[in-house]
């Protein structure tokens, strides 16, 4: 049993999600969701538009390549970031997190219907053990504080990080070095943020940016590195191994909730056991036995 370098920046992307998320739950106190997703995301251009003066790095030819990223930068990380956020101003960060682990089960079907990859057996029952893990966190008595029906948000952005991630992965072989990938996904995600928060702001008002600026660009940066890592890690394994192993992000997610915000969400045994249980399902997931 082995875990390759896709795995490790699995992991890390799974980090840096877990700290963005706790820095979405200290921005949506003071804003909405879509004002919140447009700092981070435009937080992302700069820190990569950063990173290319720096490296230098080149942009492949034009091709179908450019489609495909475009594609997976506007489910993930832009309907994601969306979802997400509204799912966590719902239903709190320690479930919303959790949930979003059924991303896998969309990824693997996505995968295995349009594009051909072929899990093992183990990679299928680490799938059942995520989405086990989500349905016991999102059961039990909702104690008036959340409604059942708002798990909807996360369970939206795990379909469309199922999809984005799918996309990402047909498009990054057109793109050497995954730093030019991830700028395209980031602006192009950019623009779909931005157009609904367009909107969001002439409806709902902006709330106070003042104190929300900062949780939010901090998300973007922490966020920012997450993405780099993610497309490192598609690149080097297949989509059914690479989102479980991303889904360990809600055990740290968890642990910092338990942590700093236990009393404000409630937090009931079935949070941490769901999100244990998650993650042993994205551990058996990504792993490879054998000649599997």
């Amino acid at each position: 049993m082995t875990l390759d370098a896709a795995g490790l920046f699995a992991l890390g992307t799974a980090l840096c999600y877990a700290l963005a998320d706790m820095c979405i739950r200290l921005g949506l106190k003071h804003t909405n969701a879509f004002v919140g997703t447009t700092i981070s995301q435009s937080t992302q251009v700069a820190y990569f538009l950063l990173l290319f003066s720096l490296t230098g790095f080149d942009l492949p030819p034009p091709g179908t390549h450019y489609l495909w990223i475009m594609a997976g930068g506007m489910g993930q990380p832009a309907l994601f970031a969306i979802f997400f956020m509204i799912g966590i101003s719902r239903i709190g960060v320690s479930r919303a997190a959790p949930i979003k682990g059924i991303s896998p089960m969309f990824g693997a079907l996505f995968a295995i219907l349009f594009f051909g990859e072929r899990p093992a057996l183990h990679h299928i029952g680490g799938i059942v053990f995520v989405v086990a893990g989500v349905a016991l966190v999102s059961s039990g008595k909702t104690e008036g504080r959340w409604r059942r029906a708002d798990a909807v948000w996360p369970v939206l952005a795990a379909l469309s990080a199922g999809l984005g991630a799918n996309f990402w992965r047909r498009g990054l072989p057109g793109f050497p070095n995954p730093l030019a990938a991830t700028l395209v996904a980031l602006s192009a995600s950019l623009l779909v943020v931005g157009t609904y928060t367009f909107f969001a702001v002439r409806r709902n008002g902006a709330g106070d940016l003042r104190r929300a600026i900062l949780p939010f660009m901090l998300t973007g940066l922490v966020g920012g590195t997450g993405t780099l890592l993610y497309a490192n890690a598609l690149q080097r394994a297949e989509v059914y191994r690479v989102l479980p192993l991303i889904q360990t992000a809600p055990i740290f997610t968890v642990a910092f909730a338990l942590l700093f915000v236990r009393r404000a969400e409630r937090i009931t045994w079935r949070v941490p056991a769901g999100a244990i249980l998650t993650v042993g399902g994205a551990l058996l997931v990504t792993m490879r036995f054998g000649g599997s």
